[in-house]
């Protein structure tokens, strides 16, 4: 009889092989000369949600290097692709919004879900790549109701890519034809009970991460920002 794959096992197996190819493609663009990549702080030990801001198309590909068995939102046209639309359900990845309040609570109960199962989720509420290295956009508050819905801190993670590379409306020959440094850094998590009384809300979870980030990312590139 052939062997029956349960959920969890083949969740775990795509997780692994993808972590397995994420090592191997990262390393060969260090190789290369394309990436240095310069990794600070460490993910949050117990199942979180992280929350980052999106220069680059590689932003995630990196996170997954140090976060094995985290899961993040994809979009909907991605089950339109041979190659990914198998992956992304094995390896219990969350199908992202669609723009109604059915799409919004079945992503909050994914993410509890997910991290009741021991899985990191990561979210880039800009909901699409920043504007530059070094501007945030304002943030969604999805990733901020889950946190508050499932009693798990915010880990804010800072991604500065200089020059900026893969970003919005930059080509690959762009990025192949200099040196790109890409330099991630683990900020402390952010609890709900951390903030002040007033501010225990998605919406003040939401500005705390977001003006850590940014933060970060003034002191990382001595550039102003806009809050």
């Amino acid at each position: 009889m052939p062997k029956i794959i349960r959920h969890g096992e083949g969740r775990r197996g795509a997780l692994y092989l993808a972590h397995r190819h994420v090592i191997r493609y990262l390393a060969t663009l260090d190789i290369l000369g394309l990436v240095k990549f310069n990794l600070q702080g460490e993910p949050h030990a117990s199942p979180c949600i992280l929350v980052g801001n999106h220069p680059c198309l590689l932003d995630f590909i990196v996170l997954l290097k140090d976060l094995p068995n985290a899961v993040c939102l994809y979009k909907t046209q991605s089950l339109d692709n041979p190659v990914l639309s198998s992956f992304v359900q094995i390896g219990g990845y969350i199908e992202g919004m669609d723009g109604t309040q059915s799409a919004h609570k079945r992503i909050v109960e994914s993410c509890c879900e997910r991290l009741s199962e021991q899985h990191h989720v990561v979210f880039f509420p800009e909901g699409t790549r920043s504007e530059s290295a070094t501007t945030v956009r304002k943030f969604r508050s999805i990733a901020f109701h889950a946190a508050v819905k499932c009693s798990v801190p915010v880990q804010p993670v800072v991604i500065l890519c200089e020059p900026l590379f893969l970003g919005k409306g930059q080509s690959w020959f762009e990025f192949s034809s200099r040196k790109n440094t890409m330099t991630v850094v683990y900020l402390p998590a952010i609890h709900l009970s951390d903030l002040p009384v007033d501010e225990r809300t998605s919406a003040g979870f939401s500005r705390a991460v977001r003006a850590a980030i940014l933060e970060t990312l003034t002191s990382m590139s001595g550039t102003d920002y806009d809050a």
